[in-house]
């Protein structure tokens, strides 16, 4: 109904004539109740028809293009601005690795000199020339001098090397120092450790604060009940309850009571050394401990058969009692 109804208000029409191309007659109602009639040739209402429907879709694609370009440019915007500041962060890094990087490698260098120190500090303060010799020896495998830093760097312009690799070489050289270091201080400590071993097994260090010698090693009178008396120890007399310390480090045989020596204690130095402890007040130990040179095992006392407080102190050397005297360091 409605077309018509639109028809016949514009009353399109075919116009007579001669033309060959068939026109299409257009009326449009005007104002004041006017007729406008319009004569359009169909082959070119066509055309424009056709150019006007082209520049509808030519706009509405550069309006889709323009509005995927505005969107996409603000993505790539913010993804730049992401790249740039990740970018300024690794290379912040970078640095501190290079400098965290040279700062270590300064301080390896600190190290291996010190080192070097010590070797000779322990050289010169020691008589043992088979343990000089160990020491001396450390790092020589590896054509080390011992003046020389344990550095193996290398460099150049590097035009064309980027900061990464040259971090990657400076973690290979420092690392390779580490081990080094590493190496010779474990080799230099066991050296000393084992010089310390076998000097802290000689029961060398005397047993008690202060004291004199009541009674020597050897033949005497005996002590209480007078006549021929000999005695396999020394007697040092000293205040009641004066610490008694391991003359050499070891492991505790015997603590406890032992007939006339009172309170007492044995220890194995190994090598076959031991030391023995008698007529104490009371016993810090126990056996199968094991203690350290100058620790603290017992203290003085007059247990057993004897005439006032006092350590006696023997010294074993393959089961065979020696003069202690010749062990100990200090006399008074």
């Amino acid at each position: 109904m409605e077309e018509k109804n639109w028809e016949e208000n514009h009353k399109i029409e075919k116009c007579p004539g001669t033309d060959p191309e068939p026109q299409i007659v257009v009326s449009l109602p005007g104002k004041n109740g006017e007729t406008k009639t319009f004569s359009v040739n169909r082959k070119k209402a066509m055309t424009l028809a056709g150019a006007c429907a082209a520049v509808l879709i030519c706009l509405a694609g550069a309006a889709g293009f323009y509005g995927w370009q505005y969107h996409h440019s603000k993505v790539d915007k913010a993804a730049y601005q992401e790249y740039m500041a990740h970018k300024e962060e690794q290379e912040a890094k970078l640095q501190s690795l290079l400098d965290d990087n040279e700062k270590m490698l300064r301080d390896m260098s600190e190290i291996h000199t010190l080192e070097t120190k010590l070797r000779r500090a322990v050289i010169q303060s020691s008589g043992d020339k088979e343990f000089t010799s160990n020491i001396d020896s450390i790092g020589a495998a590896e054509g080390v001098k011992s003046t020389d830093p344990a550095y193996s760097g290398k460099g150049g312009p590097g035009a064309d090397i980027s900061m990464l690799d040259v971090a990657a070489a400076q973690n290979r050289n420092l690392t390779a120092q580490i081990d080094r270091e590493k190496k010779n201080m474990h080799e230099l400590l066991t050296v000393i450790e084992g010089r310390n071993n076998r000097l802290s097994i000689l029961p060398d260090l005397w047993p008690t604060d202060g004291g004199v010698i009541s009674s020597p090693y050897g033949a005497r009178t005996g002590p209480i009940n007078g006549g021929y008396d000999w005695h396999p120890g020394l007697d040092i007399a000293v205040d009641f309850g004066t610490p008694v310390y391991a003359a050499a480090m070891g492991t505790v045989e015997t603590a406890g009571w032992n007939g006339g020596y009172g309170q007492y204690v044995r220890i194995r130095h190994g090598s076959g050394y031991e030391s023995a402890y008698g007529h104490m007040s009371g016993i810090a130990v126990s056996a199968g401990q094991e203690v350290r040179k100058g620790e603290i095992i017992g203290f003085v006392g007059s247990t057993g058969y004897s005439t006032g407080p006092h350590l006696h102190f023997e010294v074993f050397v393959d089961g065979e009692n020696v003069d202690p005297w010749y062990m100990l360091k200090k006399t008074n």
